[in-house]
C-alpha cells in the first residue's frame, strides 16, 4: 500500500483580535471573505470625519 508523506487539514476557524484607534467606529465594522482574502471595513467615527468649510473673503 501507499503511505502519505504529508497531510494538511485546513481549519475553517480563524480568530484574531486587535485594538482599534479611538477614531474608528468598531460597531459599524464590516468583514467579508472572498477567495481566501479577508477584507475589513471600519469607518471613522462621525466626529472625526473631515468636513468642508466655506471660507469667505472680503
Amino acid at each position: 500500500g501507499m503511505e502519505a508523506l504529508y497531510a494538511d487539514v485546513r481549519s475553517t476557524r480563524y480568530q484574531r483580535s486587535f485594538a482599534l484607534s479611538s477614531e474608528l467606529d468598531g460597531g459599524k465594522a464590516d468583514a467579508s471573505l472572498k477567495d481566501g482574502v479577508l477584507a475589513l471595513r471600519i469607518p471613522k467615527r462621525e466626529e472625526h470625519k473631515a468636513r468642508k468649510i466655506e471660507v469667505r473673503t472680503g
